[in-house]
Formats: C-alpha cells, sequence, structure tokens
C-alpha cells in the first residue's frame, strides 16, 4: 500500500515538475491536474492540520500551461499556510472550479486569519510581505498576479476580512472551443 502510495506520488511529482519547467501549453484535466498538485504537496502540508477540499467537474479541461496553473495553485496553498494559520492550527481550505460565462472561474478560500483592507491592496505588489525576516519573499501573489493576467490573460480578485478568512477569485477566459465541459454546459 505505501508502495502504491510512493509510486502515485512520484508520478505526480514527475509530471508537476516537468509542467513547471515546460512553457508548452496542452490541454489537461483541471481536477486530476489539481488532485497531482496536492499530492505533490502533500511532504509540505502533511506538517499542517488543515483540510483541503477540492470541488470540480470531473470532465473539465484547459487548453493552457499547466506547470503555471501549478505555480498559481501552489502559492496560494503555501500563501495560505505560511499566513493564514498559526502554527497548529485546523484550517480549511476550498478550491473550486466551474465554468460561468465563457471563464473558468476559480474560488479559492481559505478560512484563517483574514487581512485588513489596507494589507489587500498591497498583496500584488512585488516584494510586499507582512512575514518579512520569517522566511517572507513578497513575490508568492505578486507571481500568482503576473501568471493569471499575463500568460493565461485572466483576472484576479482577493476578499479578506480579519478573523473570517480569504477568498481569491480567478477568471480564466476560455479562448479555444475546445476549452469546456464536454457536456456542453460552457457554451
Amino acid at each position: 500500500k505505501n508502495l502504491g502510495r510512493a509510486g502515485k506520488l512520484i508520478q505526480s511529482f514527475k509530471q508537476v515538475s516537468s509542467d513547471q519547467s515546460s512553457e508548452m501549453g496542452r490541454v489537461f484535466n483541471l481536477k486530476k491536474y489539481l488532485e497531482e498538485i496536492l499530492l505533490s504537496m502533500h511532504p509540505q502540508l502533511k506538517k499542517s492540520n488543515h483540510k483541503i477540499t477540492l470541488t470540480c467537474h470531473e470532465k473539465l479541461t484547459l487548453n493552457g500551461f499547466p506547470g503555471a496553473f501549478s505555480q498559481v495553485v501552489s502559492n496560494l496553498i503555501m500563501n495560505s499556510v505560511i499566513h493564514a494559520y498559526d502554527p497548529g492550527d485546523e484550517g480549511n481550505i476550498t478550491i473550486s472550479l466551474n465554468v460561468q460565462d465563457r471563464h473558468i472561474l476559480l474560488l479559492y478560500t481559505d478560512d484563517g486569519k483574514g487581512m485588513p483592507p489596507h494589507v489587500v491592496a498591497k498583496i500584488f505588489d512585488p516584494f510586499f510581505t507582512t512575514k518579512r525576516g520569517h522566511g517572507g519573499t513578497g513575490l508568492g501573489l505578486h507571481i500568482v498576479y503576473n501568471i493569471v493576467t499575463q500568460q493565461f490573460k485572466g483576472t484576479i480578485r482577493c476578499e479578506s476580512q480579519p478573523e473570517v478568512g480569504t477568498t481569491f477569485q480567478i477568471r480564466l477566459p476560455l479562448l479555444k472551443e475546445d476549452l469546456f465541459i464536454e457536456t456542453g454546459t460552457a457554451n
């Protein structure tokens, strides 16, 4: 059982690493790829007590850059782990994807500490961090912003309230006809 798990982890790690080093686009299944990302992040996440819930249609695909998509999701998760929760907290992170108005809508939510408005206003600025000297570089969300807006030609918005949590809303346009759920619900 453990060997099977290790084999799956290695395969996911290889796929995610390969995609991150490649600038090639390809069609990929979003739910399966998100599961691979989460599996490859398991060593980093197993130290925390956070529960990550994924909601995505089984057949939702994207013709894009899986490595860049992986960076977006990984940075959002690590940002929550580092900033939204104190050590020992048991947080809930939800990642939800669906199709809305010819866009893939990705909602990423954590129930952590949240942020006051003056911090939310600066989170996408390069080198802005609330953890200076504690491992924060201030580049994670800046990278996420650039990938979403430049590579995917999408938009990203953040809403947060102290002691309530944070939500990122990412909209990625469906640029080609093959970028929709096979059931045709995206038309």
